[in-house]
């Protein structure tokens, strides 16, 4: 996937994928992933995604007969990708493994967010009150580097346990602050550690209805405004789709963001969950809002 996908985007290694400016919308910071393991490529801006026929068809603008074709007609790159792809797939496997358990050790390691910056940043959202056994407060790493088991500095964080279907955390979301309650200066203060994908952060356990949102300060400020329906965070736009629901959970809510990015998630997820037989209804905030933390803190879009 990375061999045909990089002769039109440049991208970098990150962890067990390859990431880049995405080829089809216009951005600064690279969103745009590649999964050599799954043969899929996706960006986490705009939404796109799919396989290398779905990638040749929309970039090189080929039908799917041409799609073929052309990818059949790479000298040896049929074997080439059996053979990288087997091996990518134990990387991915092995290094998957590692990042949960390293999620797991932080995560017990953690604490309530009572008397900590966590708290100071959570009111500084408006968002007060008693919070979930999924939402903490840590000192944890800045970075981590898997090959050398350098770690960076610590720094104090809100913690998010992300919980798989069987809803055991497996991942954790890092919101990274300043000792007075502020994110922290840096490019990027939420970075996640473990497996996130396909996981949420539970506000309240599952029933047979929920609601979806995207990120955890819109999570929180929905818990408050909706306290009787159980909230359940995607940790993304781009993951809204992706949440593999228990059984139980027959009716999904989803609350997106006023945005492009934010419909358009919501619009792919409506479409899963309704696929999988589940009564689908959306909800946004008032159009004057970019999201409900705004609208919780009366800040309208510019």
């Amino acid at each position: 996937m990375s061999h045909i996908v990089g002769r039109h985007v440049k991208l970098r290694k990150a962890g067990h994928e390859y990431v880049g400016l995405c080829p089809f919308h216009d951005e600064n910071t690279p969103s745009f992933r590649v999964n050599d393991a799954k043969g899929l490529f996706h960006c986490f801006g705009c939404g796109a995604g799919g396989d290398v026929i779905d990638f040749l068809t929309h970039v090189e603008g080929l039908n799917f007969v041409e799609a073929v074709r052309a990818l059949l007609d790479e000298d040896g790159l049929p074997e080439v990708a059996q053979r990288d792809r087997a091996a990518a797939e134990r990387r991915e496997r092995e290094d998957r493994a590692a990042a949960i358990l390293a999620a797991q050790a932080e995560w017990h390691g953690s604490r309530t967010i009572n008397g900590t910056p966590a708290q100071l940043y959570l009111a500084g959202r408006g968002i007060v009150g008693e919070m979930p056994s999924t939402v903490r407060f840590g000192r944890v790493p800045l970075w981590r580097n898997k090959k050398t088991g350098a770690n960076g500095r610590l720094c104090p964080a809100l913690l998010l346990g992300a919980q798989d279907r069987a809803g055991k955390i497996v991942g954790v979301q890092h919101v990274f602050l300043t000792e007075d309650g502020q994110k922290a200066p840096m490019t990027n203060p939420k970075l996640s550690l473990g497996q996130v994908r396909g996981c949420a952060v539970r506000l309240a356990p599952p029933a047979r209805r929920i609601i979806l949102i995207e990120g955890p300060e819109d999570g929180l400020t929905m818990r408050m405004r909706r306290p009787r329906v159980p909230v359940w965070i995607t940790l993304g736009t781009g993951m809204m789709p992706y949440v593999e629901l228990p059984p139980e959970v027959e009716h999904v809510t989803l609350a997106g963001d006023n945005n492009e990015p934010g419909r358009a998630a919501v619009a792919k997820a409506k479409e899963e969950y309704e696929r999988q037989g589940r009564t689908v209804d959306t909800d946004f905030p008032p159009p004057a809002f970019e999201d409900w933390n705004d609208e919780l803190r009366g800040i309208e879009k510019v």
